[in-house]
């Protein structure tokens, strides 16, 4: 089995559940097969003293 790896961004302004489940969502579009995902990093960004966007970056495994 030959597995493809892909880094995504995923944004959310409801936390990094949902950042994570956007770059599923997004990457579910256009590649097949996703086998795997792993969280590099998560962010957000912040105005007035409050988070308005969670980001979280990611590698998601996929399958051709």
């Amino acid at each position: 089995m030959h597995v493809k790896v892909s880094e995504l961004v995923g944004e959310s302004p409801d936390g990094w559940k949902g950042a994570v489940q956007s770059a599923i969502s997004e990457a579910s579009q256009t590649m097949k097969n996703i086998v795997a995902l792993e969280v590099m990093n998560f962010t957000a960004n912040v105005e007035n003293g409050r988070v308005v966007e969670y980001k979280a970056n990611v590698k998601i495994a996929h399958t051709e």
